[in-house]
């Protein structure tokens, strides 16, 4: 057995003696040509990609998606994971683009990975990121792709000759061996194993060019077939593999006993190759990825430890989850049994796993990413309301908190701390969002924002601000129905008025003239409310709500619906803000206008 010098984040590295009449050297020759001569080796990569210079604790971590579909939750929430582990350790986050399986690819997949990410706050330090826009582009105007960083390519397709050249190496050990099974071949393989009620797949007895004469290879090259590259699982698969994960403690597995395909027959490595070496070569220190992943941990550990890699450390998070109602029959006494069965948000059934469904419904991305904080670690919410003034980034997230069992979508959760964050929001803040979202799904409700910016600003400020702050906005489609009174364009287009049933059409015109008469808009709100105080009392309404509760037969009605009277008129709407506040942002030629409207 060979060693080479190891430093913290390599291995000892093995070699396979080599059986009878084995010569790697060559068969490296003839499987890559003229690349076998000028390919570099481990230590090369080595001194190409150093140790960063980080502090002690510092944490790398990544966000590594296929381009091949849309941005799902889950991918957000990971990403919130990692980017806030990194930049609370003053580490590094980044992202690199896992685009080996060239036939799932899909045109536009890396435009949707890097903006959302990048709405969500959630941009990395390095990787594939998108450079400023070009000034006079417009707002709808993005920059061109660039990789940033010193550990790239930050894409799996451009580093296909690191690939190679590892796996060169492992060839040279004895830990790799070329495949050349026709896809009818294997089809033979799986068959006879499915007779023999075996486990499927290539081992064992059934990995036939395992140990192939050089001799077999050459006729194989000589023919044409294509061949790919396999890892050797261990000699003895008898044993197990145990590992401490960051979210679910310590897993014990089998060993991995199947010889897994690196290299695919176009030089194209698989995900568990190209990770293990990008991994180490981008010197990652945590990979916090979906629970999905378990199953691959003995095949992974498998190859740090064979490339002569320390591994990484690995944490496993649990899908957000779904309950199903399940309906089933007993069948012995036909009873329908009802029943609730968790299941991982699906792409295809469920919209809110996509995240444009949270855009659509008018959820800030803020509350979004608060939402799944709630999920990854339960403290959250209990520090958020102690802290109600601060930056979700100020929340110390910890990987051994975060909650090892899958939690439910839960929308009612999601548009409580909607409204909890845009109630926290400035009248600014929510100008600028909601007018985002608006310009997307409420074209005529954006145009009439944007006419006049700070009047639909002063009218969004009403009761903003203080421990009391307007919660009438959960989403942003609420800023309809908030704001419509102050457009005259959406005010006059209003068919009925919702008075107070208890108000006669006498009294309520009444009402409204001397209203009309008595408006003076320099008033205080203590100095308005007193004068509809004095008109309900001059046409027999209750000055205070607990008079008229104390002896209702005495009056017609109380002070709030001689006030609600004077709501519906000015606001066309039982629900406003601040009365007192409303008029003066409307001003006093629009409010006197609508007071005679019913005169």
């Amino acid at each position: 057995m060979d060693k080479q010098a190891t430093n913290e984040t390599t291995l000892p590295v093995t070699v396979r003696e080599p059986g009878p009449g084995e010569d790697r050297d060559e068969l490296v020759r003839l499987l890559f040509g003229d690349a076998a001569a000028s390919a570099k080796r481990p230590e090369e990569y080595e001194a190409r990609y150093p140790r960063r210079p980080l502090p002690k604790g510092a944490m790398v971590t990544r966000y590594a998606p296929s381009p091949t579909g849309f941005m799902h939750i889950g991918g957000i929430f990971v990403s919130l994971i990692n980017k806030r582990l990194s930049v609370q350790s003053e580490g590094v986050f980044f992202l690199r683009l896992e685009d080996t399986d060239v036939k799932r690819a899909i045109p536009g997949a890396l435009d949707t990975i890097v903006d959302s990410l990048a709405r969500f706050d959630l941009s990395p330090q390095e990787g594939v990121l998108r450079a400023p826009a070009k000034e006079g582009g417009g707002p709808e105007a993005r920059g061109e792709f660039i990789q940033q960083g010193s550990y790239g390519p930050y894409i799996q397709t451009e580093r296909v000759e690191i690939y190679r050249d590892y796996a060169i190496d492992l060839i040279r050990r004895g830990f790799a061996y070329p495949c050349f099974c026709t896809v009818e071949e294997l089809d033979a393989i799986r068959q006879e194993q499915m007779a023999l009620t075996v486990k499927p797949g290539y081992h064992g007895r059934w990995a036939k060019w395992r140990d192939a004469p050089l001799a077999r290879v050459k006729d194989a090259l000589a023919s044409g077939t294509p061949f790919v590259l396999r890892l050797r699982a261990p000699d003895d698969v008898s044993g197990r593999v145990e590992w401490k994960d960051g979210v679910k403690g310590v897993i014990s597995m089998p060993v991995n006993d199947l010889d897994t395909i690196l290299l695919k027959s176009d030089g194209i490595p698989t995900y568990h190759f190209a990770h293990a070496v990008d991994d180490h070569l981008m010197r990652t220190t945590h990979v916090i990825r979906g629970d999905e992943w378990i199953s691959s941990m003995p095949l992974h550990l498998q190859l740090f430890r064979v490339l002569g890699f320390k591994p990484v450390e690995y944490a496993h998070v649990p899908p957000i989850q779904k309950l199903d109602r399940v309906e089933e029959t007993d069948p012995e006494t036909g009873e329908q049994k009802v029943s609730d069965a968790r299941r991982k948000l699906s792409k295809r059934k469920d919209p809110e796993a996509n995240i444009e469904y949270y855009r659509e419904i008018g959820v800030p991305e803020t509350a979004t990413i608060e939402y799944l904080l709630n999920i990854a670690n339960s403290a959250f919410e209990d520090w958020r309301k102690a802290n109600p003034d601060k930056p979700y980034s100020a929340f110390p997230l910890k990987l051994n908190k975060l909650a090892p069992g899958g939690a439910l979508s839960d929308l009612v959760k999601l548009k409580s701390v909607s409204q909890a964050v845009v109630s926290r929001m400035s009248a600014e803040e929510v100008y600028t969002q909601g007018l985002d979202w608006a310009r997307a799904y409420d074209r005529e409700l954006a145009a009439l924002m944007e006419r006049d910016p700070e009047y639909t600003k002063r009218a969004l400020g009403i009761e903003r601000g203080g421990k009391k702050s307007n919660k009438r906005i959960v989403t942003w489609p609420d800023l309809r129905p908030q704001l419509f009174f102050f457009y005259d364009e959406l005010y006059d287009g209003l068919q009925s008025f919702d008075f107070p049933e208890n108000v006669p059409e006498a009294d309520r015109s009444a009402v409204l003239k001397q209203m009309l008469d008595a408006f003076d808009p320099a008033d205080s709100k203590e100095a308005w409310f007193e004068k509809v105080r004095q008109i309900g009392v001059t046409l027999g309404y209750a000055g205070e709500v607990k008079q008229y509760k104390a002896s209702p037969e005495s009056w017609k009605g109380h002070v709030g619906d001689v006030s609600m009277v004077v709501r519906v008129a000015i606001c066309g709407t039982r629900n406003s803000p601040d009365l007192a506040e409303v008029m003066t942002v409307l001003g006093e030629q629009r409010v006197r206008a609508r007071l005679a409207r019913f005169l």
